[in-house]
């Protein structure tokens, strides 16, 4: 009797809980990637040996704490936007010194800050950006895969590419907007295509940009990070503060 209910019990689990294919491949709108790197952000606390809370203290007009960048136990990343006295917190992790890659197809899914003053961004860096000399092909760039400024246009993200440094020598090109798509959830993708011939960015599956200029030939690593910069975003709307940038996960494919 026990061995009959055993098998039951078993058989009924595989119908309710059918195992969810871990390879993605037929979630992204390009051809011909497999799954080389993910995060799902699975637990309660951030996974150190795939991200760092990096650039802590102050930051442009924010502080960054890793109090602010935590897990919800639900699936998802947390980078809360809140006020203390007169600071505002805010969080930024990324993955260097950790996990670097060149070329591939990079993407999140997120729920976006709507505070003006604000601005998430899902970002890759070269770790020679500051050579101040050189091309994005030698020293690498600032990939912004996404910049959302509210302030500015609330239906839109923005890509951006820098190079040459932070300093004299910075150069920008962009930003290019790409459209936000009406979701249920107000959840959307945002992805890069970075390849040896050029760049295609994706918002919500639809593709916003293509180029194939300014192309880094450097391994760069990721950050997901929520900034606080008056001259960017605008004044913070201290108000609408407590404010969360939701990231459901983080995929790398080859």
């Amino acid at each position: 009797m026990n061995l009959t209910l055993g098998i039951t019990v078993a058989v009924l689990s595989i119908i309710i809980y059918p195992v969810r294919p871990t390879n993605f491949t037929s979630e992204i709108p390009v051809k011909g990637y497999t799954l080389f790197w993910n995060d799902e952000f699975k637990g309660t606390r951030l996974d150190l040996s795939k991200w760092n809370h990096r650039g802590l203290g102050k930051r442009e007009d924010g502080y960054n704490m890793q109090e602010s960048a935590t897990l919800d136990g639900k699936g998802c990343l947390v980078i809360e936007v809140s006020e203390h006295q007169d600071s505002i917190w805010t969080g930024m992790i990324s993955t260097e010194n950790i996990f670097s890659t060149l070329y591939g197809y990079f993407e999140c899914k997120a729920r976006l800050p709507g505070t003006p003053g604000t601005f998430a961004s899902f970002w890759l860096q070269s770790p020679l950006i500051n050579n101040e000399t050189g091309s994005p092909e030698i020293n690498g760039a600032e990939i912004d895969i996404f910049e959302y400024f509210p302030h500015a246009q609330k239906d839109s993200v923005a890509h951006t590419l820098h190079y040459g440094g932070y300093g004299k020598g910075h150069r920008v090109a962009g930003p290019v907007w790409g459209k936000l798509q009406n979701t249920k959830n107000d959840f959307h993708t945002f992805g890069l295509e970075w390849s040896p011939t050029g760049y295609r960015t994706f918002v919500d599956g639809i593709q916003t940009f293509a180029g194939d200029q300014l192309v880094s030939k450097v391994p760069e690593f990721m950050i997901l990070s929520v900034g606080i910069n008056t001259a960017a975003a605008g004044p913070i709307f201290r108000k609408q503060l407590p404010d969360r940038f939701i990231v459901d996960y983080v995929r790398v494919y080859k």
